[in-house]
């Protein structure tokens, strides 16, 4: 179960940056600020470092 929250993290975090630099490469906001979809990107990778952290620690 940890390793499909670690995943999910991960992939929402690379489809949030690749959003965010396609919004700032052509200039426009999608949906979101550009910022926005890069402070989202980091808050999932800290989430999924956490939980890889977490899962050390558990063995």
């Amino acid at each position: 179960m940890k390793n499909k929250i670690l995943l999910v993290f991960l992939v929402a975090a690379v489809i949030s940056i690749i959003i965010g630099l396609v919004g700032k490469i052509i200039g426009s906001h999608i949906i979101f600020a550009n910022a926005t979809w890069h402070l989202f990107a980091q808050t999932c990778l800290l989430f999924a470092i956490a939980f890889g952290v977490g899962k050390l620690l558990d063995k």
